[in-house]
């Protein structure tokens, strides 16, 4: 939408309100009347208009109603508007009444003046409120009180006016909203709920002085990540406190509601994306609403947050199915007083096919989402027999058994480390979804896989690693300078997986837009800055890759096709073709040399596959530094 300067939105004010008034007259003269006006009359309007028009249009500009934002227009407004109006009026019936020499006044009946006073009020004020009532649910707010915090708000936009009129109503959130710093030039000098926009974000050090804030908040989702930095560090220098407002998937994170103010996170600098998800929340329930569903690895970071989600869509029954017992314990203490008894856990183990059998004849899921996976990629490169058993063959004893079972739909949770693998977990991920592709043949069930980075704050990940480094006091170990990954949040993730998941036919793979690849040493910098500390005091440590680890991560090879879809944020790629004969006698071997823990074996036939897996040569790294998965 293209933003009008602040010449264009205040001439068009002028103008309209120019209208209003001639319209305003011409009815009072009309109501006066009952409709018979001499032509000698219409010649009086004619001479009176252009002189009111003229005398309100200074008034008001004076009076300052063209500062207001239209759709920002509230009970103090109104009032200002009253004021304005009121003050001609009451100087046309004094010149009307007391200087009967002005022939071009004299013979205006005062009926028609105290009639055009009001027909303008409501022609200003109807106009203005039009906005409001499109916009703002209908509401008196509180004067603010004296003895709250000074606060600028960062961003002039919705979330402002909401913050604004929220500190009103209710005092004990003790902020009083004293301006607004926007970077928008259409929005300078503007008057929003009782506060003006005092200029853009870079006049925060002058503003600031002038306004004597104590606190900021980010009150926009698309401010870059290279600003919030630079506002955090102004914030830290001059000893004001730093809030934001949380992000759209984090509201739909909890259900619609909105936590509190919160500080600075790290996510907040890798995920400003104000694009809302293509399906909106009732959308999802017609899809997921009432029907029994299965999460595997639900005490996972993406698993808990996945049953999080659902938890909102109204699900017949949720089986929480996790084999960490801790977790498990406290996804379902969580999920429990949204759910009741639609919240079942189920401790039990993907590797287990006897027990999965028990599992699916009693429950008989029609939706299975499959989370659970050994992910970490130094940790599997020792284990190679622990991540096929897992990874493999516990995805495998699922997929046969939604078909077998006649589940609805099944999607697996998969990797971009799938992608031209180097290491032992992301080829049993890659594995794991031509097993997917396979089962979809001649299968019911809609089988897809969803494909995407990483995921920020995910347990054993870079960001809580480098928060307990920094706190403390260092090193922050990075495994290579030039080392760059994918981020996505947790909730955003999730959200878009079961958008994609409505989408699977025939397993194809779904990929989430990941935005652009972000350098871990910028990471570490960008933490160690947000904290409010230097690297003189934290500095960062090059540690190595490890075997299996990339420099780069790829979401798609240039052999597989990528189509969009109707979703934002959601690309389809067409399936490859899979020999299934070849991958089965595969799976046997593998089978084989799993349980004689044959490590250097596996990763043979891992190679064998032909999906671009190479066994990396060991290196010499060493130290404790961030597993990147």
């Amino acid at each position: 939408m293209r933003v009008l300067s602040p010449l264009q939105t205040r001439s068009g004010q002028v103008a309209i309100d120019a209208f209003i008034c001639v319209v305003s007259l011409i009815t009072a003269y009309l109501l006066r009347l009952e409709g018979n006006v001499p032509s000698v009359v219409w010649q009086q309007v004619v001479g009176v208009a252009p002189v009111i028009v003229v005398v309100r249009a200074v008034v008001h500009w004076g009076s300052g109603i063209y500062r207001v934002v239209w759709r920002y227009v509230g009970v103090r407004e109104a009032l200002l508007f009253a004021r304005s109006v009121a003050v001609v009026s009451a100087a046309l019936l004094a010149l009307r009444l007391f200087l009967p020499g002005h022939a071009w006044l004299w013979r205006v009946p005062i009926s028609v003046i105290i009639l055009e006073g009001l027909l303008t009020f409501l022609g200003m004020s109807g106009s203005r409120f039009l906005r409001r009532i499109i916009h703002e649910r209908k509401g008196k707010p509180l004067v603010a009180q004296d003895g709250l915090t000074p606060t600028l708000l960062i961003g002039a936009g919705e979330n402002a006016l909401m913050i604004a009129k929220e500190a009103q109503r209710h005092p004990a959130l003790g902020i009083k909203v004293v301006g607004y710093l926007d970077d928008d030039p259409g929005k300078r000098g503007m008057d929003i709920h009782g506060a003006r926009v005092l200029g853009a974000i870079e006049d925060l050090r002058r503003v600031t002085g002038q306004t004597g804030a104590r606190q900021l908040i980010i009150t926009s989702n698309a401010i870059a990540a290279a600003r919030i930095l630079e506002i955090n560090g102004v914030a830290r220098e001059l000893r004001l406190e730093l809030r934001i407002v949380p992000g759209f998937f984090e509201v739909i994170d909890r259900g619609g509601q909105a936590e509190a103010l919160r500080e600075v996170r790290i996510e907040d600098l890798l995920s400003r994306d104000p694009v809302a998800p293509s399906m909106s929340l009732d959308a999802l329930v017609d899809v997921y609403g009432g029907k029994r569903i299965l999460v595997t690895g639900a005490g996972g970071s993406i698993g808990s947050e996945l049953c999080r989600q659902l938890s909102m869509m109204r699900p017949g029954t949720l089986f929480l199915l996790e084999r960490d017992e801790n977790g498990l314990f406290e996804i379902h203490r969580e999920l429990r007083p949204r759910l009741g008894g639609a919240c079942v856990p189920v401790l039990a183990d993907i590797t287990d096919a006897k027990q999965l059998e028990r599992i699916f004849r009693e429950l008989q899921p029609e939706v299975v989402v499959h989370a659970a996976a050994f992910k970490h990629v130094p940790v599997m490169e020792k284990f190679p027999a622990a991540s096929v058993r897992n990874n493999v063959f516990g995805t495998r004893a699922l997929v046969e058994l939604a078909d077998r079972h006649g589940c609805e739909s099944f999607v697996l949770i998969s990797t971009d480390k799938a992608v031209r693998p180097t290491s032992v977990m992301g080829a049993t991920k890659r594995v794991a979804e031509m097993l997917v592709q396979v089962a979809a043949r001649n299968s019911r069930t809609r089988f897809s896989c969803v494909r995407f980075g990483n995921v920020l704050g995910s347990r054993g990940s870079v960001v809580p690693i480098f928060r307990d480094q920094i706190r403390n006091g260092g090193p922050v170990t990075v495994t290579h300078p030039e080392a760059t990954r994918y981020f996505m949040t947790i909730p955003e993730a999730s959200n878009l997986v079961l958008q994609a998941a409505t989408q699977g036919r025939q397993g194809e793979v779904f990929l989430l837009d990941m935005g652009r690849p972000v350098k871990i040493i910028d990471l570490a910098r960008q933490m160690i800055q947000l904290s409010g500390t230097t690297e003189a005091r934290v500095p960062i440590k090059i540690t190595g890759l490890r075997p299996g680890e990339k420099l780069y991560e790829e979401l798609s090879t240039d052999e597989e096709t990528l189509e969009p879809t109707e979703l934002r944020k959601i690309s389809r790629l067409k399936p490859q073709p899979v020999d299934a004969d070849a991958l089965g006698m595969t799976l046997e071997r593998l089978k084989f040399l799993v349980n004689a823990e044959e490590h250097d074996g596996i990763r043979d036939v891992l190679r064998g596959l032909e999906i671009g897996y190479e066994a990396p040569h060991p290196t010499s790294a060493t130290g404790d530094h961030p597993v990147v998965s």
